[in-house]
């Protein structure tokens, strides 16, 4: 064998150990599997419960975001507080292990609201926040007399106070909590566990007419609207078909809320393009790089005076997948054109980022519009292997990279390390211009920020 042949395949295979030793490292910093242990079978909810909050007192041992001696004692400590108490009802034990999560104060770590809301009852109405307040999208047969009514007090609360009354059981962004909180407020076994209620199984609703109603909780077709708020903006046929009514008239529905079912769509105007990306995620159907990647070649032969990219209900995913669409759009754009970015409460993780980018590769020419992100610029995420507690079946996230957006993460020792070679640091997301949904916007078919936009330019 020749000298410059080996030399070759030598260099090679140094490559290829090279890359699998940090692959490996990789792994093993960042993913992370709960611990394995074996619980005896048990009786009694008491005994159930001991044995979930043993295994939970475990999580510390293996996320990240609880990141410092105060939070890990506070859990610690609360672990043997709650262990004195039990045994308590199925929803209590929800928000006392919802209270825990919260110490953390990173609003990844929370118990996912969707995932709590799946297990407890709810009473057959939903809720959507608009600029104006709080009101009925969606309702069943016998309640849909009640589309469209703004809410003022649920148990004799102002619904802002409730939200507010929530920050104890829900830890970092309280943007991220109000865009949740209609699957908070919706479950009457909820908010009894956390004293905003006195019955189990029925809610005190007060409208701004001066109507009251009690209405009790039904588990009929409760899982057909599905778990998302925004999506009850414009329900699936499969809701209608299960008696549910929907607020929103498919033929008098602004066109970004007509696809909110997709992870990614587009619509090209006379003079610019509005993009919505949903979810930095595929589907069987649509994959988000591809299709952008279409989007930026048809722009490329257009004559765009602006750009919008709809991340108002990103809920995360792979930053990675939109950001060559950012980069391609810096150079379609004529002159000063504007990239505008719709924010809001629900606009969160990988899609927090993405606005980042925008951000570092438009600067000034990018506008915020909407409302405030579900999170700050620097939080822990990553890893999200299960963490199933073995009674209960409540599910946590093990987190373990943390992330600076408004710095710049510089730190191998926590950092994701991806992001030590392609992070930004933006500083802030502030808003160009808060703009909010208006409720008598969205029954009258228009989109408040996309209007706005188009109006501007």
């Amino acid at each position: 064998m020749k000298k410059w042949f080996r030399r070759i395949l030598f260099t090679l295979l140094g490559i290829v150990l090279l890359l699998g030793i940090l692959f490996y490292a990789f792994y093993k910093r960042f993913v992370i599997e709960a611990p394995s242990i074996a619980y005896t079978q048990v009786s009694t909810l008491k005994e159930e419960q001991l044995q979930d909050l043993d295994y939970l007192s475990r999580y510390i041992t293996v996320d990240k975001s609880f990141d410092t001696d105060r939070k890990r004692h506070a859990f610690l400590e609360g672990i043997d507080h709650l262990k004195k108490q039990v045994p308590f009802t199925t929803a209590a034990f929800e928000m006392q292990v919802a209270a825990l999560m919260s110490i953390s104060n990173n609003t990844h770590t929370n118990v996912h609201p969707s995932r709590r809301a799946r297990r407890l009852n709810a009473i057959p109405l939903r809720f959507y926040w608009f600029e104006e307040g709080l009101y009925v999208v969606m309702a069943q047969k016998e309640h849909k007399h009640l589309l469209g009514k703004r809410i003022k007090k649920i148990n004799g609360f102002e619904v802002v106070e409730l939200v507010l009354q929530l920050e104890k059981w829900f830890g970092g962004s309280a943007h991220r909590l109000k865009f949740f909180s209609p699957l908070f407020l919706m479950s009457p076994e909820l908010m009894d566990a956390v004293h905003l209620g006195t019955d189990s199984t029925r809610l005190n609703l007060e409208f701004y007419d001066a109507n009251t109603i009690l209405i009790a909780a039904s588990e009929t077709a409760k899982d057909k609207p599905g778990y998302w708020p925004q999506l009850w903006l414009n329900p699936s046929a499969a809701t209608s078909e299960a008696g549910w009514f929907s607020l929103a008239a498919h033929k008098a529905t602004a066109l970004p809320f007509q696809h909110l079912h997709q992870n990614v769509w587009h619509h090209f105007t006379d003079r610019g393009v509005y993009v919505q990306v949903n979810e930095n995620a595929d589907t069987e159907t649509v994959k988000v790089s591809d299709y952008l990647n279409a989007v930026a070649e048809e722009a490329k032969e257009k004559k765009l005076a602006y750009a919008v990219l709809d991340l108002r209900f990103n809920s995360g995913g792979d930053y990675h997948m939109v950001r060559p669409f950012i980069a391609q759009m810096e150079s379609h754009l004529e002159g000063k054109g504007n990239f505008y970015v719709i924010l809001g409460n629900g606009t969160f993780s990988a899609g927090i980022i993405t606005a980042a980018l925008a951000k570092h590769t438009f600067g000034s020419k990018t506008k915020f519009v909407g409302e405030a992100v579900g999170d700050a610029l620097q939080f822990w995420a990553d890893g999200g292997s299960p963490f199933i507690l073995p009674n209960s079946k409540i599910q946590l996230r093990i987190w373990t990279a943390y992330h600076d957006w408004k710095n710049g993460c510089t730190d191998w020792r926590k950092c994701f390390w991806i992001t030590l070679f392609d992070g930004v640091a933006v500083n802030h997301l502030d808003l160009d211009q808060k703009i909010p949904l208006r409720f008598q916007d969205f029954i009258s078919g228009k989109d408040t920020a996309l209007d706005h936009i188009i109006a501007s330019e």
